[in-house]
């Protein structure tokens, strides 16, 4: 009800998304703006509609998340396009992300990981600050971190024409040996690839 969110992604986002997108002085502007980084912004000038600009997507490429109220949201789409149509901009839905995410291995909540993963299983090692101090489950995962995982998120190509699809098995022989998270068709290797867990 209040937050909408628009995407910009791929080679040329920074540079569309410079000639709209207004930050204050104390504000990262769209070039300066780092990964997993955020700036308070506007559309246009410093009195067009207000947005939260972050370096984020779930793409793979250089790319951005433009959130704002969901009443200004056709603007702010508006405002994008028409930055963005000489240059090639093509709007893609959801279906298309699922597979850009896929292709670039990006794990997405309630596929790859839930409240019965770990960080560690995941391939999230590298966000998880074990030396930040105290946290709900911090000892389980040194623990996990010295003794090792049970199971481990993996990259799949299949071999056959089929799309792997979540819980689908993953098999060694004749041998159920994990579960497939998420599958798709990926139009750049023309392959079937997944995600899934095995030993």
């Amino acid at each position: 009800d209040q937050l909408h969110n628009v995407q910009v992604q791929g080679p040329l986002s920074r540079e569309i998304l410079s000639e709209v997108v207004w930050t204050r002085p104390d504000q990262a502007s769209v070039e300066e703006l780092g990964w997993f980084r955020l700036s308070v912004a506007r559309i246009g000038d410093e009195h067009g509609i207000p947005i939260v600009i972050s370096r984020t997507g779930y793409t793979g490429e250089l790319g951005y998340e433009v959130f704002c109220h969901p009443t200004d949201a056709t603007a702010v789409w508006d405002a994008i396009w028409e930055a963005g149509e000489a240059q090639g901009l093509t709007p893609l839905g959801l279906e298309a992300l699922d597979i850009l995410r896929i292709e670039a291995g990006l794990i997405f909540a309630g596929y790859e990981f839930c409240d019965q993963t770990t960080p560690l299983e995941a391939g999230l090692g590298w966000v998880t600050k074990l030396d930040a101090g105290a946290f709900v489950g911090r000892e389980a995962l040194l623990r996990q971190k010295e003794e090792g995982v049970g199971r481990k998120l993996v990259g799949l190509k299949v071999g056959e024409k089929g799309i792997p699809r979540q819980g689908y098995d993953i098999l060694h022989g004749d041998e159920v040996v994990g579960s497939v998270t998420s599958g798709t068709r990926s139009p750049s290797t023309g392959e079937s690839i997944g995600m899934g867990y095995v030993p």
